[in-house]
C-alpha cells in the first residue's frame, strides 16, 4: 500500500488537474433568509484554481471558506470582493443573528465539465511530456524530472507565488510643469535637529513656485520658534502659524489645510526631500485629475518602504542620495502604481479631492491612519492613490511623536478595521501582488550601493537548485548583510522566460520575476559592481544569461567566474558522461562523441562542444578571475583551458559549523553495519551506486540516507531520513546506529560539504578516489578512499569499521 506522503501526493496531483480545469462564470444569485440579510453573488469566476468572488450583502455578515477561514466583510457600501483559492464551499454569517448558510458556487455542470477535462488532461500527460519522461527515467535528466514534478505537483514545488514587476519602468519622459503654486503643509512639533534639516532641503530643493505653511504646535523647545521664523523670513511665501496650545498632528495638520490654495503637499518635518523632488511629486497628479493621492518612496513609509516594503531603515551616509538617483532614472508613467492609501509623511493632495474632503477626521486624535481614512473616503467617491517609485524622500520617522507611537497606532488601527472592513485584505493583496517590485528592487539597489563609499556592490548570477552552491552563496550574503551592504542574485526562470531577482540587505530580501531587459538595466545603477558568476544549471540559455548581463559591464566594473561545477567546460556539468560514468574530460574527439549523445540536461546549446566551449572561454577571458574551490577542480579546468592559468584561484569553501563528535554505539558484530549517507542524492550524488548496494540484498548491512534521494531510484532496502539541519546530524547518526558513512558521488566533486560534515563526526568515512570529496577523504585519518567504477557490497566497509572501532 503507498505511503501516507504518496497517497497526499496523489491527491493533490489530482486536486490540481481539477480545479485547474474548473470554469465557472455567472450572474447575480440572491439568496435569502427569513429573518437574516439578503447577499447577492454579483460575479463569480473560476480559473486556473483560483477563484474571484464579488458580492453585496444588505447588511454586516461575513463569508467563509470551507476551510472555515473568515475571508471578507462588507465594506461601507456592502461589497464584497474576494480572491482565494479555488474550493467547493463558501458559506455566509449573520453573526448578530447567529445566522449561516451555504452559497450555491458551483454547478453540478460545471464540477461535471471539470472532471472530464482534467480525466483527458491527465490521460494525455504522457504524450505532452514525453521526452521529458524519457530523458528521465532513461538518462536521469533531473531537470526533466525537475519539470515533470512541477507539472504534477505544482503546490509542492513552488508554493511561493512571485510577484512579476511591470515592464519597462527604466526610462526618461517630460513631466508637466508645476506652473501654479504648490502649497507645503508642515506641521512642527519639536524635533529640531531634524526639523532644522527639513527646512534646509526644503529651501534648497524647491525652486518651483510654492508656498510653504508651516503649523508650530506649542512646540516648548525654544530653538523652534526662532528657527521658523528665520526661516519665514527667508522665503517670501512662508507663514508660520502658532497654536496657542498643543492640539496634536491632526488638528495641526487641519489647520494648515484650512490656510492652502491649490494642490498640498502633506510634509512631515522628519522628511529629507531632495533635488528636484516637487515635480517629480507632482506629475502623475497635474497628469489626472483622477489622482487624489501621491506617495513617494521612503526607507520609513509602510507599503512604499524600500529596500524591503514595511521594514524601516535607519539610513547611513550617501543612502538617501542614492536611492533618489536610482529613482530618477526610472519612467514616472510606469513606476508607480494604484494603492490603497497614501502615507501622510510626503504626499501630494489634489485640490478638488481636498475641496470635497477638506479635512482629517479628528476622531484619529493625536495623529496615525488619518490619511488611511482621507483615502478611503475619496476613493468611495471615485478617486484613485498613488505610490510613485520615481521619487525616494528620507523619513527619520517618529522624531516628533516620541514614545507614545505604538499606542496610537493600534488604537487607530482598530479605528481603520471598523469604518473599512475590507482594508486589511486590499493591503494585503497589495503586498502580494507587489505592483512597485522592480522600481522598489531598482531604488534599493541605489540605496544600498550608496552606502558602500565607492565599493563595488555583488552581482551574482545563480541557479534556483538549492544545494552546496546555494549553501556558499548565502553564506557570501550573510557576509555582505553583515559587513553593513547588501548584494543582488539574477535567476533565471525558465517557466516564465523572466529573470527572478532578489535584493538582499539587513531589512530582508525583496524578490520577484523582472523583463530580462530590466534586470539587465539594474546593473547601471550601482556606481560600480562585481558581477559574479555563481552557477547557471537548469537556465534555458545559460551561456546567453551569463553573457547579456556581462555585455551591461562599465569599465571599472569586475566579473569573476565560479566553478561549484563544470557547466562552462560541458553542458554535463558533473562531467558524467552520457553512458552515466565519470568521463574525466578524455580529448575533444571523445567529447563531441558523448556531447552529442548527451539529454538536453542544460537548456540551449550549439552543435559541438567546441562552440560551447568557446563561447564560454570569450567570457572568462573577459573575467579578472576564475576561482574554484580545490586543487583537482583547477586540474580538470586546466585539461581545457591550459592557458588560463595565471587567472585561476583556489579558494577552498570556508567551513563554518560542523557536526560534533559521535558517541559510539558500542560493540559491534561481525554483521549489521549501518551506512550513512548524507545530503540530497540525485544521479550525479551516486543514487545509483545506492541502488545498486542495496539490490545486493545483504541482511547484514543497511543503508540510512540523511536526506533525500531521487525517486527515481527509490529501494526498500534504502530508509530515507528526510530532511535535515546541519546541527542535526550527529544526533540523527546516533539515532539510525549509523556505523560509517559513504559519500556515493561519481563525478569530481568541486567542494563537498557533506564529506567534511561526515569526517567531523568521527565515524569512517568512504568516497570514491576523484574530485574534491577524494582529495578531503586522503587527508583525514577517518577517510578511506575506494577506487571508481567498481560495484560496491557490504564486504567493502565491515572490515574497515571494524578496524575503527
Amino acid at each position: 500500500m503507498p505511503s501516507t506522503p504518496r497517497l497526499i501526493a496523489a491527491r493533490r496531483v489530482l486536486d490540481h488537474f481539477y480545479w485547474t480545469k474548473m470554469r465557472a462564470r455567472r450572474g447575480p444569485v440572491a439568496v435569502d433568509v427569513p429573518g437574516g440579510p439578503r447577499i447577492e453573488i454579483l460575479s463569480l469566476v473560476a480559473r486556473d484554481a483560483r477563484m474571484r468572488i464579488a458580492a453585496r450583502a444588505a447588511g454586516p455578515v461575513r463569508l467563509t471558506s470551507d476551510a472555515g477561514m473568515a475571508l471578507a466583510r462588507p465594506d461601507a457600501g456592502g461589497r464584497i470582493e474576494v480572491e482565494l483559492a479555488a474550493m467547493r464551499h463558501l458559506v455566509w454569517h449573520d453573526d448578530a443573528r447567529g445566522l449561516s448558510r451555504p452559497l450555491p458556487v458551483y454547478r453540478r455542470r460545471d464540477h461535471l465539465r471539470a472532471a472530464l477535462a482534467a480525466a483527458l488532461d491527465l490521460a494525455t500527460f504522457p504524450l505532452r511530456h514525453g521526452a521529458d519522461i524519457w530523458a528521465y527515467f532513461r538518462h536521469g535528466d533531473s531537470a526533466a524530472g525537475d519539470r515533470m514534478e512541477r507539472a504534477l505537483l505544482p503546490l509542492l514545488v513552488a508554493p511561493e507565488t512571485l510577484a512579476q514587476a511591470t515592464d519597462g519602468f527604466f526610462g526618461a519622459a517630460p513631466m508637466p510643469v508645476v506652473s501654479d503654486a504648490v502649497t507645503i503643509v508642515l506641521p512642527v512639533y519639536d524635533a529640531a535637529e531634524v526639523l532644522a534639516e527639513c527646512l534646509a532641503n526644503l529651501a534648497a530643493h524647491t525652486p518651483e513656485p510654492h508656498r510653504v505653511v508651516i503649523v508650530n504646535d506649542a512646540s516648548p523647545d525654544p530653538r523652534i520658534a526662532p528657527m521658523l521664523a528665520g526661516f519665514a523670513s527667508r522665503h517670501p511665501g512662508a507663514t508660520v502659524l502658532t497654536n496657542p496650545g498643543n492640539i496634536g498632528f491632526i488638528g495641526s495638520v487641519n489647520r494648515g489645510l484650512a490656510s492652502a490654495r491649490g494642490h498640498v503637499v502633506l510634509l512631515n518635518s522628519d522628511a529629507l526631500v531632495p533635488p528636484g523632488w516637487l515635480t517629480r511629486l507632482m506629475a502623475p497628479l497635474l497628469a489626472d485629475a483622477g489622482i487624489a493621492s501621491v506617495t513617494p518612496l521612503s526607507n520609513d513609509a509602510e507599503i512604499f518602504g524600500a529596500p524591503v516594503e514595511c521594514r524601516p531603515r535607519v539610513l547611513s551616509a550617501g543612502e538617501a542620495e542614492g536611492a533618489d538617483r536610482a529613482a530618477a532614472r526610472l519612467d514616472w508613467r510606469v513606476a508607480r502604481a494604484e494603492a490603497p492609501t497614501g502615507v501622510g509623511f510626503c504626499m501630494a493632495m489634489a485640490r478638488p479631492w481636498l475641496d470635497r474632503i477638506p479635512a482629517f477626521d479628528t476622531a484619529f486624535g493625536r495623529g496615525y491612519g488619518e490619511e488611511v481614512d482621507w483615502c478611503r473616503k475619496t476613493a468611495a467617491l471615485g478617486a484613485r492613490h498613488l505610490g510613485l517609485a520615481t521619487l525616494f524622500v528620507e523619513h527619520r520617522a517618529g522624531s516628533s511623536f516620541g514614545a507614545e507611537k505604538a499606542a496610537r497606532v493600534a488604537a487607530n488601527n482598530r479605528l481603520v478595521a471598523a469604518r473599512y472592513p475590507t482594508y486589511d485584505l486590499s493591503v494585503a493583496r497589495w503586498r502580494e501582488a507587489d505592483p512597485l517590485l522592480g522600481p522598489r528592487i531598482a531604488v534599493g539597489l541605489g540605496l544600498i550601493a550608496g552606502g558602500l563609499g565607492g565599493a563595488a556592490l555583488p552581482v551574482y548570477l545563480a541557479h534556483r537548485l538549492g544545494g552546496g552552491a546555494e549553501h556558499w552563496l548565502r553564506d557570501r550574503i550573510a557576509e555582505h548583510v553583515g559587513q553593513g551592504g547588501g548584494a543582488l542574485v539574477l535567476r533565471d526562470d525558465p517557466d516564465s522566460g523572466r529573470v527572478l531577482a532578489e535584493l538582499h540587505c539587513a531589512q530582508g530580501v525583496t524578490r520577484g520575476l523582472l523583463a530580462p531587459g530590466d534586470a539587465q538595466a539594474l546593473l547601471a545603477i550601482p556606481p560600480r559592481i562585481e558581477l559574479i558568476y555563481s552557477c547557471l544549471v537548469e537556465a534555458a540559455d545559460p551561456l546567453g544569461f551569463a553573457t547579456g548581463f556581462a555585455d551591461r559591464l562599465r569599465p571599472g566594473d569586475g566579473l569573476a567566474l565560479l566553478f561549484h561545477d563544470f557547466l562552462p567546460l560541458c553542458p554535463s556539468y558533473c562531467l558524467v558522461s552520457a553512458a552515466g560514468r565519470s568521463c574525466g574530460l578524455p580529448g575533444p574527439a571523445a567529447c563531441q562523441a558523448c556531447y552529442g549523445a548527451l539529454p538536453v540536461t542544460s537548456g540551449a546549446r550549439p552543435a559541438t562542444i567546441a562552440a560551447w566551449r568557446a563561447g564560454w572561454r570569450a567570457l572568462a577571458e573577459r573575467a579578472g578571475r576564475l576561482v574554484v574551490f580545490s586543487q583537482d577542480s583547477r586540474r580538470q579546468v586546466l585539461r581545457v583551458w591550459p592557458e588560463m592559468a595565471a587567472k585561476i584561484a583556489v579558494v577552498p569553501h570556508r567551513i563554518g559549523h560542523l557536526p560534533r563528535t559521535v558517541r559510539p554505539a558500542g560493540p559491534r558484530t561481525a554483521v549489521g553495519t549501518v551506512l550513512g549517507v548524507l545530503g540530497g542524492i540525485g544521479r550525479q550524488k551516486g543514487a545509483g551506486v545506492l541502488r545498486d548496494l542495496a539490490d545486493r540484498a545483504d541482511p547484514g548491512l543497511r543503508i540510512v540516507v540523511i536526506g533525500q534521494i531521487d525517486p527515481a531510484y527509490a529501494h526498500p532496502g534504502i530508509t530515507v531520513h528526510g530532511a535535515y539541519d546541519r546541527d542535526e546530524i550527529a544526533a540523527l547518526a546516533e539515532r539510525h546506529g549509523i556505523d560509517c558513512w559513504l559519500i556515493p558521488s561519481i563525478w569530481p566533486e568541486t567542494f563537498c560539504y557533506t564529506v567534511h560534515e561526515a569526517l567531523a563526526t568521527g565515524l569512517p568515512v568512504f568516497a570514491f578516489d576523484i574530485g574534491a570529496q577524494g582529495d578531503a577523504v586522503r587527508a583525514a585519518p577517518n577517510g578511506r578512499l575506494l577506487p571508481l567504477g567498481r560495484g560496491l557490497s557490504a564486504a567493502d566497509f565491515r572490515p574497515l569499521v571494524a578496524a575503527a572501532e
